[in-house]
């Protein structure tokens, strides 16, 4: 695997109007470590003295960002509330991807949206030297709109965790 090059990325995309909240960006202001890619300000906000971010959706957009360095390794945090009720076709998404001319590499993150009353699911998948197929589909045992949660990668040399 390519360990220099590692981009952070977080997306939502479009389908319903729902809002998700958390990003903590440390001491750091979030414009400092971090680009919109798309959607304006409209759908990704800072807040809290550019300590958090809210990304959301509407029926016209969606909204992602992605880190302005690029990374060795690294431990990537995103506190995430997800969007509840009804969010079938809403994907929640964040994910590490290799850039450069050495192979692609990425961790994918990514919450289906749900019909109400089933579980929300949590799609991984894992590319190595442009190589994926690993797709692995989890229903999670808990509600992630009910509060916010932390997911976290640990990324280096040795071991992805």
């Amino acid at each position: 695997m390519n360990y220099y090059g590692l981009r952070f990325f977080a997306v939502l995309l479009v389908v319903f109007g729902v809002v998700i909240s958390g990003v903590a960006s440390g001491d750091v202001a979030f414009d400092a470590n971090y680009n919109v890619v798309w959607g304006d300000y409209k759908h990704a906000s800072v807040l809290k003295h550019g300590r958090q971010a809210r990304l959301s959706l509407d029926a016209q957009s969606g909204a992602g960002f992605v880190s302005k360095q690029q990374y060795g390794s690294g431990f990537f945090n995103m506190r995430i509330k997800l969007a509840g009720r009804n969010t079938a076709g809403v994907v929640t998404a964040f994910y590490l991807a290799s850039s450069g001319n050495y192979g692609h590499d990425e961790l994918d993150f990514e919450f289906l949206g749900d019909i109400e009353g089933q579980p929300i699911r949590l799609q991984t998948n894992v590319f190595a030297n442009g190589k994926g197929n690993r797709e692995q589909k989890v229903h999670l045992w808990f509600d992630p709109s009910a509060d916010y949660h932390d997911y976290k990668i640990l990324w280096n040399h040795r071991l992805i965790a």
